[in-house]
């Protein structure tokens, strides 16, 4: 049996779960996810938001960062806003992946709607709400790119890079300048070449924290077991990257404006380039497994702790500690989620539960 916690934290009231024969981990964090449920964040109502969020709970998911890709400085302020009003206690913050991004590797990003990086810019994205952006992702090989990632790290966020063109040496400078993060590696992005290392080389030989779409679309099987083994299980991160398709059936959706076409559960624009994914965390902790042979601690971690810790929550998130928040997820060998526990209350249950 496990006692979870009916209220709030200093009270003695406990509710017991039969979990024989299941799991139970910390939820997951997913840093990177664009919405679900037929919604987008970018425009999603508040009613819109709780049905992403529920969805994503229901996959196991207690903390993730709604994130905007590149739109107009209005749309995303419009859309922080909008997220914030709803104070979900699931929503740690934002990720900003863009508009400052590299036109080269735009992958499914507006490129009408891309800035170079610039301070004036950025200040008026996030003012009033620099304390609720979490990571933002940019093209640090861009002119005024070490000004605005000193400008990141002054706001208390995360400086992440992603969607470059970026050379070994300036990814690698641009890790010493404070990016702590590589979003979804390998994807928009040069590809790994023995001559040029490109951003990924500068990744991999780096102590920086990678994210991954464990998918097995984005990136191959075979390169997430050399991943692992390269950056081991402490600096790697599973994210979804998932967009408004995500729970539903192939078909035409949207995000950032773009057309995408989602057939088999692989999402695409027009011309072929990948448009997020339809994956979960739950699937995505069990592909990892699947992909490199590790065992079910050192997936979960790479789904809980090494998020909680890039993001400095690890002191009340990530693992299962005495005095940490009561955010679990329950699970079966399988990876099916039968309970979904978020500050201590009982947020999803299962068919089978």
């Amino acid at each position: 049996m496990v006692g979870v916690a009916d209220l709030p934290s200093g009270a003695e009231e406990m509710r017991e779960l039969d979990a024989s024969g299941l799991y139970i981990a910390p939820g997951f964090i997913d840093l990177q996810v664009n919405g679900g449920a037929g919604h987008n964040f970018e425009d999603a109502s508040p009613t819109d938001i709780r049905r992403i969020i529920d969805f994503h709970l229901s996959h196991g998911t207690t903390g993730l960062l709604p994130t905007t890709v590149t739109a107009p400085v209005d749309e995303i302020r419009e859309a922080i806003a909008r997220i914030r009003e709803v104070e979900h206690p699931a929503v740690l913050g934002m990720h900003l992946e863009g508009p400052f991004v590299s036109p080269r590797r735009k992958g499914a990003h507006n490129e009408a709607h891309i800035l170079p990086p610039s301070p004036e810019a950025f200040a008026r994205l996030v003012a009033g709400q620099e304390e609720f952006i979490k990571i933002v992702t940019l093209a640090p090989e861009l002119p005024g790119a070490a000004e605005l990632i000193a400008q990141i790290k002054g706001i208390g966020a995360v400086p992440a890079l992603g969607h470059s063109d970026a050379s070994y040496e300036q990814a690698l400078a641009a890790v010493g300048k404070g990016v702590k993060l590589f979003t979804h590696l390998f994807n928009a992005m040069p590809p790994l070449h023995h001559r040029a290392p490109g951003a990924v080389g500068a990744a991999l030989d780096s102590d920086a924290y990678v994210e991954l779409i464990c998918d097995g679309i984005h990136v191959h099987p075979a390169v997430v077991r050399l991943v692992a083994k390269v950056k081991g299980y402490d600096r790697v991160c599973l994210v979804t990257d998932a967009i408004s398709a995500a729970g539903l059936s192939d078909g035409n959706y949207q995000l950032g404006g773009l057309p995408v076409k989602v057939q088999d559960g692989v999402a695409r624009l027009p011309d072929g380039t990948l448009a997020g994914s339809t994956l979960t965390m739950a699937r995505a902790v069990r592909n990892f497994m699947e992909f490199t042979g590790c065992s079910l601690p050192q997936a979960v971690r790479c789904a809980t702790l090494n998020p909680a810790r890039l993001l400095g929550i690890e002191d009340r998130k990530g693992s299962l500690e005495v005095g940490k928040d009561a955010d679990l997820v329950i699970f079966d060998e399988d990876l099916n989620v039968h309970y979904t526990i978020l500050g201590g209350e009982i947020v999803y249950r299962g068919r089978d539960a």
